[in-house]
């Protein structure tokens, strides 16, 4: 999700072991699963109960070094790793591979641990959903097939940069300025004219009054005059105010139909992504066909060049209607693992009778104690009356926080479970 590891903002790679951690959610029995990072027994029985797997018919592999928060290639190349993982596939004809970002890296790690061909993906091997994965190539693909965008420019120069922060900041006092290839808002500068702004999809800010504060804002991202040493970046008019959307979309094989829409749900940015209400409340009927429609466009487009799999696609609406796309995520998303438990848990059509919100930052000293404190409140996903709160990630083990869902049949009941699980004495 990056072009060099070493440009990885400190906040992903902190938060990389939880983000593993919603992949419990997607287990069966018999299956593997490498995370950077061991996840609590008590998480992995939780998830088991709701999932209706044993946590004993699962295998959950980590480099077993407190230190990793990444699956690099190096870690998972090391011999001890290798070994592991030849050991588990050993029995032929019976595992395939699935990742949470299907690079180039994962293609070669299922051929050295005697994974079929078949089991991996030619247009992956090539670096197909990297691709994807590029805001400058969205921008591109977007323009290409008419998807509307925020105006702005691929910038691979401080020229380039600077030109744009003139030209975009025109019509609503603000840049937003980003990282091609990064995630959740942690490759993102907001750059105002207006302190007072609010930086809703933006984890830095950065005023732009001044030449020194141009100055600042071309050195934050390494451009040079000739080339983009560490990368180009985008350069958009930023849009305050708006409401934030991400489609998920499945593209599915050669011959088995066109991609097809799985959620829709609003982002919650404090000031970051930081949760989502699924499906997303009160979206004009107009303005969601028009946010689907191009979405299934943008899915069609890449599943014709080859790409299969998940897809997470986010928007923005303004108050007037008005409808803009920001990137596609050609990879699991933050709410693969929601609609997924969701779906076990309600139902396929879930969505048409209840409402789920989720947090990514609830503090607690042992998810254990919480579970326990959950029950004792009554606060448990009860499957008879459809309502509850279910743990969804495990970051106990770095920063003292879980994440969590809670369902209920309206918004505002799904909002009251969430005030009492966070005034819950653990």
């Amino acid at each position: 999700m990056v072009d060099r590891l070493e440009d990885l903002d400190p906040r992903e790679a902190l938060g990389t072991p939880v983000v593993a951690s919603r992949m419990v959610w997607l287990l069966r029995e018999g299956d593997a699963l490498v995370l950077p990072q061991p996840v609590d027994a008590a998480y992995v029985a939780h998830v088991g109960a709701m999932m209706d797997f044993s946590p004993a018919r699962v295998n959950l592999l980590d480099p077993q070094d407190r230190g990793v928060r990444v699956l690099s290639q190096q870690v998972l190349w090391q011999p001890e790793m290798l070994a592991r993982l030849k050991k588990l596939v050993a029995v032929p004809g019976e595992w395939e591979i699935r990742a949470y970002l299907p690079d180039r890296g994962v293609s070669a790690l299922a051929l050295e641990i005697g994974l079929p061909e078949a089991a991996v993906s030619a247009f992956d091997t090539q670096g197909g959903a990297e691709l994807f994965n590029s805001k400058a190539v969205f921008r591109a693909l977007a323009a290409g097939i008419g998807v509307p965008v925020p105006d702005g420019a691929v910038c691979a120069t401080s020229g380039d940069l600077e030109r744009a922060l003139e030209r975009l900041t025109v019509p609503t006092g603000a840049v937003i300025v980003k990282a091609d290839r990064s995630g959740g808002g942690a490759g993102n500068l907001l750059c105002y004219k207006d302190a007072g702004m609010t930086a809703a999809g933006a984890a830095g800010t950065h005023p732009l009054n001044t030449d020194k504060d141009r100055r600042a804002i071309i050195a934050h991202t390494g451009l040079a005059q000739s080339h983009a040493p560490h990368g180009q970046v985008v350069a958009e008019t930023y849009h305050p105010d708006c409401r934030s959307l991400c489609l998920e979309v499945h593209c599915p094989g050669p011959h088995s139909g066109p991609p097809r829409l799985l959620n829709v749900g609003e982002m919650l940015m404090e000031p970051i992504w930081n949760g989502f209400i699924m499906p997303a409340q009160s979206i004009p009927s107009r303005v969601l066909e028009e946010v689907v429609g191009h979405t299934l466009r943008l899915a069609d487009a890449m599943s014709a060049f080859g790409y299969r799999g998940p897809v997470n696609i986010d928007a923005i609406i303004n108050s007037a209607g008005h409808v803009w796309f920001n990137e596609v995520n050609a990879r699991l998303g933050g709410c693969t693992h929601l609609h997924h438990l969701a779906t076990q848990l309600l139902g396929p059509h879930w969505q048409n009778s209840h409402v789920l919100v989720s947090h990514n930052d609830l503090p607690t000293p042992s998810i254990r104690a919480l579970l326990n404190a959950m029950d004792r409140d009554q606060l448990s996903f009860n499957p008879t009356t459809g309502s509850g709160v279910v743990i969804t990630g495990d970051d106990t083990l770095n920063q003292r926080t879980v994440e969590y869902a809670a369902l209920a049949p309206d918004l505002e009941s799904a909002q009251a479970l969430e005030r009492r699980l966070r005034n819950l004495s653990v």
